[in-house]
């Protein structure tokens, strides 16, 4: 009979002592340690604004018409193995009109593309910039967070305080992202990460 009380408390004992905290807890508690303010400023002002190599959207152009593959390879950023990849590119042109939702460029070649600065939401930013890797995070949530306030840096920061000076007629320099597709023509909306008076 002892015997058996003794199994029961070292049993009991036993249980009480083993804790298995939820690995959604666990990745919750660990987030919250890592400042995504800090590091996404840090992106955009160290990386983005220093490091990034954008193409020409009219270089690009030439390179998908000549290799589509290599163009891919070389001047894009792919997280997987479909068919679209996210390039970080670059247009000179002159501020045609500005409106509520950002202004238009038009380059030298009379081509218009149109800048949205309100709606800056998603992971192309992110992506073309080369600069951040999914195995860089634990978590896919974490990985979308470091999006979140990159696109906050550049859309709540940095473009109000360069579009503020712009007017119409003004020359430009836009480097922004784009999504293409390997079947589709180029995307005529560029998100942008920078604008520079030329």
């Amino acid at each position: 009979m002892k015997k058996v009380i003794g199994l029961v408390i070292v049993c009991f004992l036993a249980y009480n002592s083993v804790y298995f905290k939820k690995l959604s807890e666990q990745s919750a508690s660990e987030s919250s340690k890592f400042n995504f303010v800090t590091y996404a400023d840090s992106i955009y002002n160290q990386g983005i604004l220093k490091q990034a190599k954008p193409i020409a959207l009219a270089d690009l152009q030439k390179e998908l018409g000549k290799n589509t593959e290599n163009a891919f390879s070389q001047f894009g950023n792919r997280l997987g193995i479909g068919q679209t990849a996210y390039f970080m590119v670059s247009v000179d042109g002159t501020v045609l009109n500005k409106t509520v939702d950002g202004f238009e460029v038009k380059t030298a070649d009379g081509r218009i593309y149109p800048i949205d600065t309100k709606f800056i939401f998603g992971n192309a930013i992110r992506d073309a910039s080369k600069l951040v890797k999914l195995t860089d995070f634990k978590t896919n949530a974490d990985f979308n967070k470091v999006s979140e306030e990159l696109n906050n840096v550049i859309r709540e920061k940095a473009i109000p305080a360069q579009l503020s000076t712009l007017i119409v007629g003004d020359k430009v320099e836009v480097v922004g992202a784009i999504k293409q597709s390997k079947k589709d023509a180029l995307p005529i909306l560029i998100l942008p990460a920078n604008i520079t008076k030329l």
